[in-house]
């Protein structure tokens, strides 16, 4: 029977402020006239001393007119997420989530360059969800199947495909691109630091001092059992 996973303490922080930096940007432009949205949201064509803030502030910045997007990408960080901190800790999972972010931003900011169309900004969390998605589709092994939701069963390879049909799916209703490329760049991300919290640690190059103490064996007699056999 499909349950829900236990709210991990990073995942609840994460959810409780990106939801209420959303009601405080909504408060802040509509009634305060403060331009908090052009402000932290990433434009990669105009770049400059901001643009090293926006590439992690624009997670914070939703588009009012997509509350249940938002809530969606809260509900599947508790779903993917909340487990992965479960089984890999506090520390990865704050990284997994800096990992998505920065990977969305960067891949934006490389597609903006080739697609130089103005007035598009990079804004929203979908990074970090997607990145958490497809850090769990790598960490669940090719051979594991599990039930989405409890109901759909699913490869981690499907899960991935799922997870880029939907991009492009997004993409070819709203023509954002900046989205897309974030959505896939948060992927690669995810993808990526699994697969570099999972390598193999490298041996020590340095050697271990030698010792100065030696074995002393022990003198004669017929009863050795009152006696040390090593000395260290």
């Amino acid at each position: 029977m499909f349950q829900f996973p236990p709210l991990t303490p990073v995942v609840k922080k994460l959810i409780i402020t990106l939801f209420c930096a959303f009601v405080l940007e909504l408060l802040l432009e509509n009634f305060a006239g403060i331009p908090v949205i052009h402000t932290l949201s990433f434009d990669p064509h105009n770049l400059g001393p901001l643009s090293l803030v926006q590439l992690f502030s624009y997670v914070l910045i939703q588009n009012p007119r997509e509350v249940f997007g938002l809530l969606i990408d809260l509900f599947f960080m508790w779903l993917i997420i909340s487990p992965f901190e479960t089984a890999f800790g506090r520390r990865h999972t704050i990284e997994l989530a800096v990992a998505g972010t920065l990977g969305g931003s960067l891949s934006a900011l490389i597609v903006a360059q080739l697609l130089p169309i103005p007035e598009w900004r990079l804004l929203g969390s979908h990074t970090i969800a997607y990145a958490g998605m497809a850090a769990m589709a790598v960490v669940m092994g090719a051979g594991r199947t599990i039930l989405l939701f409890g109901v759909v069963p699913m490869t981690s390879r499907q899960l991935l495909l799922v997870l880029a049909g939907f991009s492009l799916l997004s993409y070819l209703a709203t023509r954002d691109h900046l989205q897309l490329a974030s959505s896939l760049g948060a992927m690669a991300a995810g993808i990526g630091y699994v697969k570099y919290m999972s390598r193999a640690p490298r041996p020590s190059a340095r050697k271990r001092p030698s010792t100065r103490f030696r074995v002393v064996r022990g003198g004669g007699g017929r009863d050795d059992s009152d006696r040390p056999k090593w000395l260290n």
